[in-house]
């Protein structure tokens, strides 16, 4: 039997792991003295758009049998998961290049990655939670 959240509850929630991951970021920038922790939360906080805009083009349900029509919306589909995907590794790997370079230290890129990661995690489950779609019908 699974258990039932409150759509309040989940806000709740969702906002105060938010509220964790920007403080990371932000403890990342402020303690150490620089910035650039600051770009990839900005950077965590859009990867996850592209994914929302293309993910309407798929309509399975319009025309299945038509082969050219279903590649011509899953290439939009592809495009939109590989733009996320480039996002979310530039925001893993630009933390990464600043402590190479010197520029962040060791704690700091590990505040920033773990950070963006909670804030890009968060993003996610909220538009998996509130997209629409009832799961109740579905149960058996």
């Amino acid at each position: 039997m699974p258990i039932k959240l409150n759509p309040l509850t989940k806000i709740i929630g969702l906002s105060s792991v938010l509220a964790v991951g920007f403080l990371l970021v932000v403890l990342a920038g402020a303690l150490y003295g620089n910035w650039f922790p600051i770009l990839d939360a900005f950077v965590f906080a859009v990867a996850h758009i592209p994914i929302l805009i293309t993910k309407y083009y798929a309509s399975e349900f319009d025309s299945y049998l038509d082969d050219t029509e279903l590649n011509a919306t899953n290439d939009v589909v592809d495009f939109g998961r590989f733009l996320s995907s480039f996002l979310l590794v530039t925001g893993i790997a630009f933390p990464l290049i600043l402590y190479h370079c010197h520029i962040l230290t060791h704690f700091a890129m590990e505040f920033t990655i773990c950070g963006g990661l909670l804030i890009y995690g968060v993003v996610v489950t909220f538009t998996s939670y509130f997209d629409g779609v009832e799961t109740d019908a579905l149960e058996f």
